[in-house]
């Protein structure tokens, strides 16, 4: 692969202990003498979730302090690939080529693989068992990777005017998740589209989501996932319905501190799509907090969102002796 070998000729440095993104650039300004740092601070959704500031001697990362490990991880590694594969442009990206957006976004994606595999060191002890021990896995794995797929076309349908940043320039289309670099991807495509919702991510419906949910009897997963879902669905529907954003200050939040740990943050993300799309609490939350908005063309009266899928308004049929309009 010819990017892979570019990162080679790049003289890369491997993964230092303890094998953090932040102890990497350490050693990559220390291989470039010219100092690399991150630093984490509040970013607006209208901003990259990373910034590379170049000085005359030191080049700075900053990176969203909200986003969750993984994709801080991901937005870090993207800057770095821009540095080392000697990528020209400004902070937010503003004259760089989406062709060149799309290599620094898969680089990134070589380098946290390179970062994975020096932090576990070893095989998976779940890759070293044999077939029919891992069944179970595999089909809780499945499940998993479709309902995230499921989450990754609802954001994608639900946010057409927005330009996520992928491995490709062609249109994105869904794809059924069969490895470990597909979940990888579409983890951090949803963690791009969930931040670009943040301003309309509203605190008091998660709060009222989760007490609903308790009322119920949930365990504390359930509870989470029904109140991210119900702070989503919500937030699609008011930015769809042109609603003037909040604060931004998003209570939703990932609990999974391991940067290298995609499985763990997809099964979070897969809980969070079967509440979105299947929970009558979730509705119930709509409900109560998405008004009755007439929408103000006709593209738009075709097109709602309906329980977090896209979902096209059919025209009347008028039936026998009957006009349209009494049907």
């Amino acid at each position: 692969m010819r990017l892979a070998r570019r990162l080679r000729e790049a003289c890369v440095p491997p993964p230092p202990a303890p094998y953090t993104v932040d102890a990497w650039c350490v050693a990559i300004g220390e291989a470039r003498r010219r100092d690399l740092r991150v630093y984490d601070m509040r970013l607006d959704a209208e901003l990259p979730p990373g910034l590379l500031v170049r000085r005359d001697r030191a080049d700075s990362i900053l990176v969203d302090a909200a986003l969750p490990a993984l994709a801080r991880t991901q937005t870090v590694l993207h800057e770095v690939a821009h540095i080392v594969l000697g990528h020209d442009g400004d902070a937010l990206h503003d004259d760089i080529d989406p062709v060149v957006e799309a290599e620094a976004e898969l680089a990134a994606d070589l380098l946290c693989q390179q970062l994975t595999r020096a932090a576990s060191g070893v095989e998976p002890a779940w890759l070293a068992t044999r077939w029919p021990a891992r069944m179970p896995g595999w089909w809780a794995d499945r499940r998993s990777d479709w309902r995230l797929l499921q989450l990754w076309m609802t954001l994608r349908d639900g946010l057409p005017d927005v330009a996520i940043v992928t491995t490709s320039t062609a249109t994105p289309v869904p794809v059924e998740i069969r490895s470990r670099r597909q979940r990888y991807r579409t983890v951090i495509e949803v963690h791009e589209a969930l931040r670009v919702l943040r301003p309309w991510c509203n605190a008091q419906v998660y709060a009222s989501a989760a007490k609903r949910a308790r009322r119920h009897l949930l365990d504390p997963a359930a509870v989470t996932a029904v109140a991210e879902a119900a702070t989503v669905a919500v937030a699609l529907r008011r930015r769809h319905t042109s609603l003037p954003p909040g604060p931004g200050d998003s209570p939703l939040s990932s609990d999974v501190p391991d940067p290298h740990d995609v499985r763990a943050e997809a099964s979070r993300l897969a809980r969070m799509a079967c509440a979105l799309h299947d929970s009558p609490l979730v509705a119930a939350e709509i409900a109560r907090w998405v008004p009755v908005v007439a929408p103000v063309d006709a593209a738009s009266l075709r097109k709602k969102i309906v329980g977090g899928m896209p979902v096209i308004s059919l025209p009347a049929v008028a039936r026998q002796g009957r006009s349209p309009s009494a049907v």
